[in-house]
């Protein structure tokens, strides 16, 4: 594979996510996560077959799929995505031949990565709707954050990173990538504040680029350690350079609802935390 594949993947791709997120129809941008998160829960439960557990991956996607359509649709509350969740999967066991003792396992495979990429996946689409004015702008304040925090440490880690962060889950992850990582997403959140989105203040930009940072790392090396525990590399090969698209969003879900419930906190002056509310 070319050695720029991941960066002539990320050309391509950006000016297609740039339009979906800042100027298409909801609804397109509501489709693209749906489908974003069909394709990362399908590696999901792909890392859980590989432990030999059999999964219902049709009716986890189906049922993904009713989550991500009650934090679209009105008349559909999330409680009951995670009700159908909770009473659907289990009782799919309970009604086909699988070994018993494959139940408990496979069964809790089944609701955790159901839960994990519905509620993570259809928290960035209330990010964007719920926040009319801004809601485009977070998701990109996000996105960028995220990623360019991910390309920083990728490459201060892999030219001075010497001590390493997680050698048991990520043996290529270092500390000094973690720090670099954290630097370039604070200083892209200070001049996303300074370019396209004066609304978000200053410090409390600086804040969220720095926390996003952690807390992307913390949710890649959580999908990390599934995928040491399947024995995989990578998720997928869908997107070249980059792996699957949970190794690609695993750190996006993550961090979705932190920056969510922070712009919540700074519209409310810091007094609330009812978020996603009806």
């Amino acid at each position: 594979m070319n050695k720029y594949t991941r960066e002539l993947t990320t050309l391509v791709a950006a000016p297609a996510a740039i339009w979906i997120i800042g100027w298409a129809n909801r609804y397109v941008f509501d489709a693209a996560v749906a489908l974003i998160a069909t394709l990362a829960l399908y590696e999901f439960l792909v890392l859980g077959e590989r432990k030999g557990y059999r999964i219902p991956k049709t009716l986890c996607i189906a049922v993904m799929l009713f989550i991500i359509a009650a934090f679209i649709l009105e008349p559909i509350s999330v409680e009951m995505g995670v009700f159908v969740t909770l009473l659907v999967l289990p009782a799919s066991y309970v009604f086909t031949s699988h070994e018993l003792d494959e139940a408990l396992p496979s069964s809790a495979i089944a609701v955790m990565a159901t839960l994990y990429v519905g509620m993570l996946g259809g928290s960035l689409i209330r990010l964007r709707q719920d926040f009319p004015q801004e809601g485009a702008h977070l998701v990109f304040f996000l996105l960028l954050v995220v990623w360019l925090g991910d390309a920083g440490a990728y490459y201060v880690g892999k030219n001075f990173g010497n001590r390493r962060l997680s050698p048991r889950i990520s043996p290529k992850k270092s500390v000094e990538g973690l720090i670099g990582g954290v630097f370039a997403s604070t200083v892209a959140a200070i001049v996303i504040h300074y370019t396209f989105f004066p609304k978000f203040p200053l410090i409390h930009a600086a804040i969220a680029g720095a926390v996003l940072a952690l807390a992307g790392v913390v949710g890649d090396l959580a999908e990390s350690m599934w995928k040491r525990s399947a024995a995989v590399k990578d998720s997928g090969t869908l997107i070249p350079g980059h792996g699957g698209f949970l190794d690609r969003f695993d750190s996006i879900f993550y961090t979705t609802p932190l920056l969510y419930v922070y712009w919540v906190l700074i519209q409310n002056g810091f007094t609330t935390l009812r978020i996603m509310s009806a």
